[in-house]
């Protein structure tokens, strides 16, 4: 994939990781070619299936929702992951599910209101899982960062 694109698609890229929602004109002024020509690239990008949709940033605390939590989860069975991460998938407050290596077989991100509101998500949606064997939480104290890598190639 890396063969198919060049210094001004790995730009566009850059440009669009900062700001998802701006104008193809835009764009084209901060790179000095036509806005036809970023239409062109980014559709190319998303046929690729480089480019899958536009991100929208929330912070969630601000809407009520205080608690951000990482759940590192044990399997009965290696051979589960499939069936398990199905199951996270259906569980609203899930925002991010990861097959991983290591010592979880599966690690996920959810925001919930209040302890009283992940007590009742962990309860009675994650650990009615089957294939769940164990699961440790990690609660956020501070989110610092959220980005894309800027390519500069």
């Amino acid at each position: 994939m890396k063969n198919k694109l060049d210094q001004i698609d790995f730009k566009i890229i850059s440009i669009l990781s900062e700001e998802a929602q701006m104008p193809y004109t835009e764009v084209a002024k901060k790179l000095i070619v036509s806005p036809g020509t970023i239409h062109a690239r980014v559709r190319k990008m998303k046929e690729m299936g480089l480019i899958t949709g536009a991100s929208l940033n929330l912070d969630y605390s601000k809407i009520g929702w205080k608690l951000t939590v990482f759940l590192g989860i044990y399997l009965s069975k290696s051979s589960l992951y499939k069936q398990v991460m199905d199951d996270l998938v259906k569980i609203n407050e899930v925002v991010k599910i990861h097959h991983t290596t290591g010592k979880f077989d599966i690690f996920i991100k959810m925001h919930t209101r209040d302890s009283m509101h992940y007590r009742e998500v962990y309860q009675n949606q994650v650990l009615a899982i089957n294939g769940i064997k164990g699961v440790e939480s990690f609660i956020s104290v501070e989110e610092k960062l959220i980005r894309h890598i800027q390519f500069d190639s």
